[in-house]
């Protein structure tokens, strides 16, 4: 995008806000923190942030790409949420459905486009420690680009199988679009894929304390 400027966002602030919403919808939830449920905690983070007047976010807003916008120290600020699911360090994650667009290179074209239309990804990836019990949210922030860096966007890189393309090996990450799910993209991402200071945090939860706050409220009140 080049029209942000990246130091205008705290990371440390943003990051032990989100902590503690993600604590607090636990608590008020046994389902997990999935797409929208994510969109609207960093709507929370940023209001309290950075006021109300300077976040715009529509959860039935038909936008690609762009989740949620805010204005800080003048410049705008535009975010894709994504929500998703960690399993043996490999991150898996959903994006466009690219059935519009006739070939290969269109499709492409357009991933391109729409990676140019935004600023960074916040990830949160849930994780489940079937040993201790626990879901562990992992968040992530990293920018447009990482998601679709040139060589993903190069024809030559993919390889065309019976359902659907397949990125070539050895480009740091995995992806492929599959023909039966209208063209789907689809990530498979190793974590070490992305750099300590994209790991913005992680929250641990006990299993067995998901949507307790809701009974202790009603507790309190009677």
């Amino acid at each position: 995008m080049g029209e942000f400027d990246y130091m205008s966002f705290n990371e440390t602030k943003f990051s032990s806000t989100i902590e503690k919403l993600i604590k607090f919808k636990s608590s008020t939830t046994t389902l997990p923190i999935k797409d929208t449920s994510w969109e609207e905690l960093i709507w929370a983070a940023l209001v309290f942030l950075y006021g109300d007047d300077k976040v715009v976010w529509n959860s039935q807003s038909h936008e690609k790409s762009v989740d949620i916008k805010a204005k800080i120290n003048g410049s705008i600020l535009k975010i894709s949420a994504k929500g998703s699911v960690i399993k043996n360090n490999f991150l898996t994650l959903s994006s466009y459905r690219l059935t519009t667009f006739s070939s290969l290179e269109k499709k492409l074209a357009f991933i391109k486009a729409q990676h140019n239309n935004f600023d960074f990804y916040l990830i949160c990836a849930r994780e489940l420690d079937k040993e201790h019990q626990r879901i562990i949210y992992n968040v992530i922030k990293t920018p447009a680009i990482k998601l679709a860096p040139t060589k993903m966007l190069n024809k030559n890189n993919w390889k065309k199988t019976k359902t659907g393309y397949e990125l070539k090996q050895g480009l740091g990450l995995a992806a492929k679009i599959v023909f039966k799910m209208s063209d789907q993209l689809w990530y498979l991402i190793p974590l070490n894929y992305f750099s300590k200071d994209e790991k913005l945090i992680n929250i641990s939860i006990s299993i067995k304390e998901l949507g307790k706050g809701l009974i202790n409220y009603l507790k309190s009140d009677s």
